[in-house]
């Protein structure tokens, strides 16, 4: 699996989230714990006339990828102006995430962070103004605290998942490697959510950015009992890539949310047994995040 994105989810909990979408998927390809994208996309979609493609839709429809073509098709029904209403796979093949994911990704740079954390609060203000924009608190940071990430894993690239974060230092077992900081974001709002990836997808030149932070997104409730939210990191955090403990073809985890006797997860993420120098930092997403659900 590739990066700290993908939370498979069931139309039941994407709908008590308000994310209203289908399924969520690594950035290798369209399966995910056994679920397909094309089980859940129309194929029926012919919105524009051959006349009227654009050439790159055109070249994507005739692609020799199976998975760029399916997602081309899929595009050219999609109506930009129903974009409140689109799921997750439709809002996945609108940016064309399969296209973008085809080649490997790039790390992001501090910089580039920054400009999206900045870009963020701009969406915020601007959003509180927008009269079509759900009543209440849309969005908001989880936390003020701030972590350096940096002082226990950095970001690298993992082969085939993609990118991943690697152990700068020897981590004992019980250390805790990261935290949510003022960088973790929480939704209240599916609206919300994928209106900021449109204003992300105009803003940015690089149109992966928002298939990036699309995937690094995540489903979770923040205390027993309570509403859905959306949640992403704005920071190198979001690259932490999942384990799985006695699943032939998975690495086994070595990090977990929460310390050892927690009865829940609340963002802290404890190494729960050893891990070396240059070892990646794997976790369980079903520890923190609605998976299967």
């Amino acid at each position: 699996m590739n990066d700290k994105s993908t939370v498979e989810q069931g139309e039941d909990v994407l709908e008590k989230s308000g994310w209203s979408s289908d399924e969520d998927e690594d950035d290798s390809g369209d399966y995910y714990h056994g679920l397909r994208a094309s089980d859940y996309l129309r194929t029926d979609y012919n919105n524009i006339a051959d006349a009227d493609l654009t050439e790159d839709l055109k070249a994507d429809l005739e692609s020799d990828d199976e998975e760029i073509r399916l997602e081309a098709k899929v595009r050219r029904g999609l109506d930009p102006k129903r974009w409140t209403e689109f799921s997750y796979w439709e809002l996945h093949a609108y940016f064309a995430c399969d296209k973008i994911f085809s080649s490997p990704r790039p790390i992001w740079t501090d910089q580039q962070w920054r400009e999206l954390r900045d870009f963020y609060h701009e969406f915020v203000e601007e959003d509180k103004e927008d009269e079509d924009s759900p009543k209440g608190l849309h969005s908001y940071q989880l936390t003020e605290d701030q972590y350096d990430l940096t002082q226990n894993a950095i970001p690298f690239q993992s082969g085939e998942k993609g990118r991943g974060l690697q152990a700068v230092r020897d981590i004992k077992a019980g250390e805790l490697v990261f935290k949510a900081t003022n960088n973790t974001i929480v939704f209240n709002y599916g609206h919300t959510w994928r209106k900021l990836l449109f204003a992300v997808n105009e803003r940015f030149a690089d149109p992966g950015i928002t298939c990036d932070i699309m995937v690094w997104s995540w489903v979770q409730d923040l205390y027993d009992g309570g509403p859905l939210k959306i949640v992403m990191d704005l920071d190198s955090g979001s690259l932490l890539n999942e384990g799985r403990d006695g699943i032939p073809g998975w690495e086994a985890p070595n990090v977990q949310c929460g310390k050892p006797d927690a009865t829940r997860c609340d963002m802290d993420y404890f190494a729960f047994r050893d891990i070396k120098e240059g070892d990646e930092l794997l976790i369980d997403y079903n520890e923190f995040a609605f998976v299967d659900s």
